[in-house]
């Protein structure tokens, strides 16, 4: 099977910011450990969709996904690129009203980007499983919505107290994609999500725009910002469950989340997503390509 990774992992926030690697430099090294196709972030748009095309070719890869807001410049883009999906990586919403308001605008965006062959899909971390009305905030925004699809984050979905198998059974032929992220322990999905009515809303979609605009200085103040939250007490405990993929400690069942997928009636993709490493980098992100392709069938 096709095994992709988002460039996210070579950098995390710096990456957002311009701050990481070139793209070039991040699509070698993408290559040289085993993988086949790439999840980009909005600054690696900043490239022209030629020299993209040309470092893809050079280095054997596929395009596969953007995660950015939908608008329809990014849409384009990924179309000429040969993209399947923009996935928007998250916005706040915190009660049934909410969700079914990201429902619509979802829609919304879908309709814009269908007639270029992209679809549209929303990424969750654990905090949409939060529970609201009877249904976690994930379903209320699948089940009032028709025409987006999603892409589920497997490792904070089983973190957030939710089985992924049975999951994308529940919602069978509306997942576009999964993220691979191996999880030891079920966190659960926290205390009740931030509006999206409320004064910093959408600050985060906002913030990586139009990053290459802003000066270095306030661009790794954001950086150091963000650092010191992973820093803290309650960051290293979120990000200390990311074990090594198939380790005795893991909570994931790859294959069956593999078995529920195959039932769709359309092959989704897998992308890798490392946002904690137990061990250098590097040799982290090869051994997650070899293990999905030794154990995956």
């Amino acid at each position: 099977m096709k095994v992709n990774i988002g460039t996210y992992s070579f950098g995390g926030i710096a990456n957002y910011l311009g701050l990481g690697p070139t793209l070039r430099e991040k699509f070698q090294t993408i290559a040289s450990l085993g993988f086949t196709g790439v999840e980009l972030l909005p600054v690696d748009l900043d490239n022209s969709v030629e020299d993209i095309k040309k470092w893809a070719e050079e280095f054997g890869l596929e395009i596969v996904s953007i995660h950015a807001e939908p608008t329809e410049e990014i849409v384009q883009k990924m179309a000429a690129l040969g993209g399947k999906a923009v996935i928007l990586a998250s916005t706040p919403f915190n009660c049934k009203a909410e969700a079914i308001e990201v429902a619509h605008w979802l829609d919304e965006m879908a309709e814009m980007a269908a007639p270029y062959g992209i679809k549209v899909g929303y990424h969750n971390h654990s905090q949409e499983f939060f529970m609201d009305e009877g249904k976690t905030l994930l379903e209320h925004v699948i089940e009032n919505s028709s025409k987006c699809y999603f892409q589920l984050d497997c490792g904070w979905a089983q973190n957030g107290g939710c089985y992924p198998p049975s999951f994308i059974r529940r919602y069978k032929d509306r997942f576009v994609a999964i993220h691979v992220k191996e999880n030891s322990k079920v966190q659960g999905p926290g205390p009740r999500p931030a509006s999206r009515h409320a004064a910093q809303q959408h600050a985060g979609a906002g913030l990586f725009a139009n990053v290459k605009e802003m000066p270095v200085e306030e661009r790794q103040k954001i950086l150091d910002g963000f650092n010191a939250r992973n820093e803290s007490e309650e960051g290293k405990k979120r990000f200390a469950v990311q074990c090594k993929m198939g380790a005795p400690e893991s909570n994931m069942d790859w294959q069956e989340i593999k078995n529920a997928l195959d039932e769709q009636s359309f092959e989704a993709f897998w992308v890798v997503e490392r946002e904690g490493f137990y061990d250098e980098h590097d040799k982290c992100i090869a051994e997650d390509a070899a293990y999905i392709r030794e154990h995956i069938h």
